[in-house]
């Protein structure tokens, strides 16, 4: 099965609605990594994200457990090496896509699972809108 790195937004979009985003990561076959400092993002935004989802934070945090523990999170020390060619591939376009595209270097995964269109900006590492889609 592919190894796939998957962005902020379709982590963040799957903690927000119970829709194809979070049945698509509670059931692919596909290996998910992201980098570790996602985590920490969400840990700062918490409250908001507990707001825009219209539950209470504890619940929130037991909804969103299983969706995290599906994710292999690796961390910055692990992707180090890969972040100036990351970062020369993406061209300067979105400095919080470099470490998404270098997790993906370092852990040779298959492709990048976003709905973000700078990754395709890059030929390092194909872009993919779903974790079962075929990676091109």
């Amino acid at each position: 099965m592919p190894t796939l790195v998957i962005d902020a937004n379709r982590v963040i979009s799957a903690l927000l609605r119970d829709g194809t985003t979070r049945t698509a990561i509670l059931s692919t076959r596909s290996t998910l990594f992201a980098p570790e400092f996602l985590l920490e993002e969400l840990e700062v935004h918490w409250p908001e994200l507990a707001r825009r989802a219209g539950i209470g934070l504890e619940d929130l945090r037991s909804l969103v457990r299983p969706i995290l523990k599906r994710i292999e999170w690796i961390p910055a020390d692990a992707y180090i090496a890969q972040m100036a060619a990351a970062k020369e591939a993406l061209g300067g376009v979105d400095p919080k896509d470099v470490p998404y595209l270098a997790c993906a270097l370092a852990v040779g995964a298959d492709a990048i699972w976003s709905h973000d269109l700078d990754f395709d900006r890059q030929s390092l590492v194909p872009r993919v809108r779903h974790p079962d889609a075929e990676i091109r």
